[in-house]
């Protein structure tokens, strides 16, 4: 049997062993397993060196995404870009490709709400995924893209990646982000607290501009704080569920070989988990 695993921190309730044994069994595949592993920061190098030792391949959620990419021999052009992997595949002489598909996922969400070339978009938030999100706008062609976070100076290595794009990127001070409503595309990037203090401020506001399309990388639960805030008003919306099925399909892709995954089936399970 070929062993895959997701790993991560905390990693119980993630949702790839679902996505990726649907994908399996739609996909006839008999001899591969999924399993999920608790890896913490600075751990997974010793990981696959003792309980992983026999893995295929490894989706690698937080925090261990700048470690897969530290400790892969091979990277592909998106991880190369973003200086961190959210997967791992075995190479022939045992060792690891870096992968990231995040910026696919994001790509292939906003495209399935009628996305085409995007000029002018916001990202809200700092870190990894608001990272993968500048990236993944300015590859569907932004040439302007305004980023904000509660703490500006985060914002460095995207303001820096945008620009090694070849677009602009303007910082808007936190208590006018807002402004970024302005935009044809806003990704969200923000965690539960974060987005539920936006959306008490957003509410209050009559003259809030209607953004026609929003990627909340929330999903659980559903609506988010300001997925269900824009959608009121007319937002079309996005949800970080369908990134995630995005990202998994490409990475059954990767590991077990196939021309690609059953992403509605997918989807759909993963929906009715998340209902029960």
């Amino acid at each position: 049997m070929r062993r895959f695993a997701v790993v991560g921190s905390p990693i119980e309730h993630s949702l790839s062993p679902l996505l990726h044994a649907v994908a399996y069994r739609e996909l006839g595949i008999e001899d591969a397993v999924y399993e999920r592993h608790e890896v913490g920061a600075g751990e997974l190098a010793g990981f696959l060196l003792g309980d992983g030792a026999d893995l295929q391949g490894l989706s690698v959620t937080m925090p261990g995404k700048p470690e897969a990419f530290a400790l892969a021999a091979e990277h592909d052009d998106t991880s190369a870009d973003l200086g961190v992997a959210n997967t791992l595949v075995r190479r022939a002489d045992g060792s690891w490709r870096a992968e990231n598909h995040d910026v696919h996922g994001i790509v292939a969400a906003l495209r399935d709400h009628g996305a085409g070339t995007v000029r002018f978009a916001g990202v809200l938030g700092s870190g990894a995924t608001a990272l993968s999100a500048a990236l993944a706008l300015c590859r569907m062609g932004a040439q302007e893209i305004l980023l904000s976070a509660r703490r500006p100076e985060r914002l460095t290595p995207v303001v820096d990646l945008v620009s090694s794009q070849g677009a602009d990127a303007r910082i808007v001070p936190w208590d006018g982000a807002a402004e970024l409503l302005g935009t044809e595309v806003v990704v969200s990037a923000l965690a539960a607290a974060g987005a539920r203090a936006v959306a008490e401020e957003w509410r209050a506001r009559p003259d809030l501009p209607v953004v026609p399309l929003l990627l909340d990388v929330l999903y659980d639960p559903w609506p988010a704080p300001l997925a269900g805030l824009l959608g009121e008003r007319g937002t079309q919306v996005a949800n970080g569920l369908e990134m995630l099925v995005h990202q998994a399909d490409m990475q059954i892709r990767s590991m077990v070989g196939a021309p690609s995954a059953p992403v509605a089936a997918m989807l759909d399970a993963a929906r009715e988990q998340l209902r029960r």
